[in-house]
């Protein structure tokens, strides 16, 4: 039997030793299956920013439709003309207006002085009696105000309404 000494400190016996690090496939593969993850990451942050610009623009939709029906009700603009529906002139009869282009601005009378100009937004406002009122009931001193606020995005129209009732001071 032959000993062998060994050295302190010194290497062991000489082995087949592995080339330590990545081979080029190892690589490829890892390089690509982080590359799908942050293509992921930036599709979620797309998607999240389109979702806030679209919430930023129902949100203003709903505060100007809030703002139009409180400014008739304020005004008692449903009981200003002897007849309810009142004329279309008056701003507050928009029945016939059904396309985008021929919606009213948002700014347009009676609503001059209320909204800033340029907003992107139009709307059709439609004051008329309660439905199912009739002649002497107390239905007959209440108007519906229907306000509808429309804006483009991604060139479709988008559409909030929002309904209030009046009743005759």
């Amino acid at each position: 039997m032959s000993l062998q000494r060994r050295i302190v400190g010194a290497p062991p016996p000489a082995r087949r030793r592995r080339k330590r690090g990545f081979s080029q496939v190892e690589l490829a593969v890892a390089i690509s299956v982080l590359a799908i993850g942050i293509l992921g990451v930036f599709a979620s942050f797309a998607y999240g920013l389109q979702s806030t610009n679209h919430s930023a623009r129902l949100s203003e939709a709903v505060n100007y439709s809030r703002q139009l029906v409180e400014l008739i009700r304020v005004r008692n603009l449903p009981f200003l003309y002897d007849a309810l529906p009142p004329p279309s002139t008056t701003g507050l009869n928009d029945t016939e207006k059904n396309s985008w282009e021929e919606l009213s601005a948002l700014e347009a009378p009676p609503f001059t002085h209320d909204i800033p100009p340029h907003t992107g937004f139009r709307r059709r406002i439609v004051v008329g009696r309660v439905p199912g009122s009739g002649g002497s009931d107390y239905r007959s001193n209440l108007a519906e105000i229907r306000v509808s606020v429309q804006w483009m995005e991604k060139d479709q129209v988008r559409e909030v309404e929002m309904v209030g009732h009046h009743r005759r001071p």
